[in-house]
C-alpha cells in the first residue's frame, strides 16, 4: 500500500542546501545557454538532444575532464543525458529562459495614470508600472499587484493601458488557481481563509479592505490574497448570472467590478466566519455565501419586478 492510500503525504526528495550553487560558474551557464538555443527550433519544451562533442565544441572547452566536471555539477537537476547527448530538464529550461531573456532587467517606470476618478472623499484609482510590477492604487494603498516581466512590457511599448490588460488577465488566472487550491508557483496545495475587519492576514500586512481572504501554500508559504468579492468570480452560477445581464467576468478586471467592495459584503456568521457578497445587476440580486475557507457554499437569487 502506497503513502497516498495510507493517508500520508508523499515525501519529496530532500531540498539541496543551495540549489543555485551549481549555476555560479560561467561555463555551466554557457552550457545551459547552448542547450536552450539549440532547443528553440524543437517542438519539445526542453529542446532536442545535443550530442556531447557538439555541445563541448559550442561551449568552447577543449579539456574533456574540465568539461565533464561542469556537466556533472548540472546533471539530473538542470540537464539530463539521453541518447549520447544532453538536453535540459524543465528546471534547466526555466533557468536558461530567464538568462536568455534577461527577464527582470531594469526599466523605466510608467505612470501613474488615473483609471477611475474619485468621488467625494474617495481618492481616484491609479495605475503604475514599476519594479516589474503593475500596481493598482487608491491613494497610497495598493489594492492589486501583479508582476509583468520587462520583456513583455517592452514588447507592448511600455504602454500602461496594454500592461493593465496583461496584468488583469494574469491576476485573474492567478486568482483562479488560488481558489482552486493550486499554488501558481509550485502547484502544491493552497489553503485559504477569510478575514474580517482589521485582522492581519497570514502575510502580516494590514489590508485596505475589511473583508478579505488569504492563501497559503503548503510548500511556498503565504501567497497573499484579495477582497472576498473576488471569490465568486470563478463560480459557474455567478458567471451565468452576470453574463445574462451583460457583464462578462472574463473581460472585466477585478478592480472595476462593483461587488469587489466592502459595501457589497454582509457578515452572516462569526465562528466560523461566513460572509454574503451581493451582486446587483439590472435590478436583480444574487447573494453569494462564502464560508471560512473562501469557498462559495450557496447562491440565492432575487429577481426584481
Amino acid at each position: 500500500m502506497g503513502d497516498e492510500q495510507r493517508g500520508h503525504r508523499p515525501r519529496l526528495a530532500e531540498r539541496p542546501a543551495d540549489p543555485f550553487k551549481a549555476l555560479g560558474n560561467e561555463t555551466r551557464l554557457e552550457i545551459l545557454r547552448v542547450l536552450y538555443d539549440r532547443g528553440q527550433a524543437s517542438s519539445e519544451v526542453t529542446g532536442s538532444v545535443v550530442p556531447y562533442s557538439e555541445l563541448r565544441d559550442a561551449v568552447g572547452i577543449a579539456d574533456k575532464g574540465n568539461f565533464n566536471y561542469h556537466l556533472r555539477q548540472l546533471d539530473d537537476r538542470f540537464l539530463e543525458r539521453d541518447d549520447g547527448g544532453y538536453r535540459l530538464t524543465f528546471a534547466g529550461f526555466e533557468i536558461a529562459k530567464v538568462i536568455d531573456l534577461d527577464a527582470w532587467r531594469s526599466h523605466e517606470p510608467c505612470g501613474p495614470t488615473t483609471i477611475e476618478d474619485g468621488a467625494g472623499e474617495t481618492e481616484p484609482l491609479t495605475a503604475v508600472y514599476e519594479d516589474s510590477v503593475v500596481k493598482i492604487r487608491r491613494g497610497d494603498e495598493t489594492l492589486y499587484a501583479h508582476a509583468v516581466r520587462p520583456a513583455g512590457a517592452a514588447d507592448r511599448g511600455l504602454e500602461l493601458p496594454r500592461l493593465l490588460e496583461v496584468a488583469a488577465t494574469l491576476w485573474r488566472h492567478t486568482s483562479e488557481q488560488l481558489l482552486a487550491g493550486i499554488c501558481p508557483y509550485c502547484q502544491a496545495t493552497v489553503e485559504r481563509s477569510l478575514h474580517t475587519d482589521d485582522e492581519e492576514t497570514t502575510g502580516g500586512n494590514a489590508s485596505p479592505w475589511s473583508y478579505t481572504f488569504d492563501a497559503t501554500c503548503t510548500e511556498c508559504g503565504p501567497l497573499g490574497g484579495s477582497h472576498v468579492g473576488v471569490v465568486p468570480i470563478t463560480h459557474p452560477g455567478v458567471i451565468s448570472f452576470c453574463w445574462e445581464r451583460g457583464l462578462d467576468l472574463t473581460e472585466r478586471p477585478a478592480w472595476s467590478l462593483p461587488f469587489v467592495d466592502d459595501a457589497a459584503v454582509t457578515p452572516v456568521a462569526d465562528d466560523p466566519v461566513e460572509l454574503r457578497v451581493d451582486i446587483e445587476l439590472e435590478g436583480d440580486r444574487l447573494a453569494v455565501f462564502v464560508d471560512d475557507d473562501a469557498t462559495v457554499v450557496d447562491l440565492q437569487r432575487e429577481v426584481g419586478e
